[in-house]
């Protein structure tokens, strides 16, 4: 049996003018190195840029920069352009200010780092937003995803758990999905899309379903845990989390760890979806429902420079103050930690550790302080109290067993004050980072980059930043209080040499490194993506054969990988991240040794071209 050698439709000609074309659209929307073209993106998160509240003398609403790591790493490296932000609307004045504004909301004036965002609040009644934030993100999502998750609980997955997800986190992803569809409609299918974090597993898929050639991603700033951790969820929960996710075209995370846990739980919790590691600088590809999906680790950055900047003009007379207070009279070291108060922080073992060391140690005694920077988080949540109670009485305990007169051995400030936290990271001998786990920890970053100590980092093997930083911090498992005080000890007597080499290393790790980068290399990403998906559809020709200008059967195209041979130089579909023509399935097989044609495969861009011959197996 043999085919017509003649070209039927396509030829490579044909494919190089549809990949010209796409070309163009991606070069018209990719900001070039100059910076001549600022492409608008669009933010979806939780919390948003800007923080409304209530003037309770005035009954005025004010406005301020939002809170939170997210928010303020997400300004810096869209520093310069132009965002609309979309986010929910968290308390009354929110609300207000949502139903005061069809649509975008200009960011205030007055709040200059802002000048290039609009704003989109999603206005959501305050029980459903209970149940979305309290009830699944944080009490669930949160503590699933650092691998504190208690299933014993009685009232934890009860039918309470089934109400928040069902009228709770499920409504609140359908509706910023409506508003990112809205957005989609003015600025068009071309704007990349950026969810971030574990409060917006669901919206892109339901995004995906009514705009299929948006351009989606999804960073995830936490941990993600391994596949059977997930498995402690009900399935409705865990399969619908990683659909929800299948539906963009990249997914990031924060180490090539937690992608990879999240690439075999994909295999494991969607149906036929298969996945391919380490191809075309990814951590993995994910195939699933026709689609193929980018998996990366993008290690979040912080701007060297805007750091530095911000850390140069916080000396003021508190802090001064507080560093006089915890150096004294005889200049103590100091052991200095920032931290929300929260379980994953793992902060009450952190002083249990300093609390040994002095025990073991009693020449530190009045030579060293411990300067805690401590900020409440989520105390309308049991386990958030019980754990400030807990950090709370382990300082109290220190301070009553080894004080004295002339000496305070920890001292901690209450509060969220970004610019004390700063000054007194400029002064540490040494920083204490020490959580259960954690996708990066930006205190890390800040504080190896703007002290002027040469100060020792003693961090936690579990969070993110010690893939980065494992040469130059000192590693420790934050469960062994015993290995935390030999480490605080070894970071106290730690020659100069040393400590001077081990900051310098940090310092040229981080300063290579840049948040607007970061950024811009998922975006990218996305655009690169999302346009070879839609090239590959449009690529897909129809049922008959035709060969390439050389000659060569053309069996199909991927928009991954080229469709390779296997031993017996017969195509294999199942190693193809794309399209095989009907045809060909057909085909394969049915050759006759001397009567075999060779056949090709191609990507779009004509990147990889594969070609062999049918099997002759009849």
């Amino acid at each position: 049996m043999s085919l017509d050698g003649r070209p039927l439709l396509r030829t490579l000609t044909a494919i190089r003018a549809t990949v010209a074309k796409t070309s163009d659209a991606m070069a018209r929307n990719t900001e070039d190195e100059h910076g001549d073209q600022r492409r608008r993106l669009i933010i979806v998160s939780n919390r948003g840029p800007v923080e409304y509240e209530i003037d309770p003398d005035t009954n005025d609403i004010q406005a301020r920069q939002g809170a939170g790591g997210v928010v303020s790493g997400l300004l810096c490296a869209v520093k310069e352009t132009p965002v609309t932000w979309i986010a929910l609307a968290m308390n009354d004045a929110d609300r207000s200010v949502a139903r005061a504004h069809e649509g975008a909301i200009p960011a205030p004036k007055r709040l200059k780092n802002l000048a290039d965002v609009t704003l989109r609040l999603v206005d959501i009644p305050a029980r459903v937003y209970q149940r979305y934030y309290e009830g699944i993100s944080n009490r669930v999502l949160w503590f699933t995803q650092h691998y504190l998750l208690k299933p014993t609980s009685a009232t934890l997955f009860s039918q309470r758990t089934t109400t928040d997800w069902e009228q709770g986190y499920r409504v609140v992803n359908e509706a910023v999905a409506e508003a990112v569809i809205a957005e989609l409609e003015e600025q068009g299918d071309e704007t990349p899309v950026l969810f971030q974090d574990y409060h917006l597993y669901l919206a892109a898929a339901f995004v995906r379903e009514r705009r299929p050639h948006a351009q989606l991603a999804h960073f995830t700033h936490i941990p993600w845990p391994e596949a059977r951790y997930w498995e402690l969820l009900p399935d409705r929960m865990t399969q619908a989390i990683f659909r929800g996710l299948a539906a963009n075209d990249v997914i990031g995370f924060q180490t090539l760890r937690d992608a990879r846990n999240f690439l075999a739980g994909a295999e494991r919790f969607l149906p036929g979806a298969r996945v391919i590691l380490n191809i075309q600088g990814a951590a993995g590809v994910l195939h699933w429902q026709g689609r193929s999906v980018f998996v990366q680790a993008y290690p979040i950055a912080v701007s060297p420079a805007e750091i530095k900047a911000s850390a140069a003009n916080v000396k003021t007379r508190e802090s001064v103050a507080i560093l006089r207070e915890a150096r004294g009279a005889t200049d103590r070291q100091l052991i200095v930690r920032v931290d929300r108060i929260e379980p994953t922080k793992n902060i009450a073992r952190g002083f249990e550790a300093y609390e040994r060391m002095l025990k073991q140690h009693p020449e530190t005694h009045g030579r060293v302080s411990f300067l805690a920077l401590l900020v409440p988080s989520r105390t309308g949540m049991a386990e958030y109290r019980a754990t400030e109670r807990r950090v709370r009485a382990v300082i109290e305990r220190i301070n009553a067993t080894f004080g004295r007169p002339d000496w305070q051995p920890v001292i901690a400030y209450y509060g969220n004050d970004r610019a004390r936290a700063l000054a007194c990271m400029r002064d540490y001998d040494v920083l204490m980072v020490n959580p259960l786990i954690d996708g990066m920890n930006l205190v890390v970053k800040e504080g190896a980059l703007i002290n002027a100590r040469d100060g020792v980092i003693v961090l936690s093997r579990t969070a993110g930043a010690y893939e980065q930083l494992h040469g130059q911090a000192l590693g420790v498992p934050p469960t062994d209080t015993q290995a935390m005080a030999n480490a605080l000890h070894q970071a106290l007597t730690m020659s100069a040499e040393e400590r001077e080499e081990r900051a310098q290393g940090a310092l040229d790790i981080l300063h290579a490194e840049d948040s607007a980068q970061w950024l811009l290399g998922q975006v990218s990403d996305t655009v690169r993506v999302a346009q070879r998906q839609r090239m590959a559809r449009e690529l897909r020709p129809a049922e008959y054969p035709h060969h390439t200008a050389s000659g060569e059967l053309v069996v199909g195209y991927s928009d991954v990988t080229a469709v390779t041979a296997n031993g017996d130089n017969a195509f294999d579909p199942a190693a193809s991240g794309g399209y095989v023509m009907p045809w060909a399935r057909r085909m394969n097989g049915l050759y006759r040794p001397d009567d075999a044609p060779t056949w090709a495969a191609t990507t779009p861009d004509e990147a990889d071209v594969a070609t062999g011959a049918l099997a002759a197996t009849r």
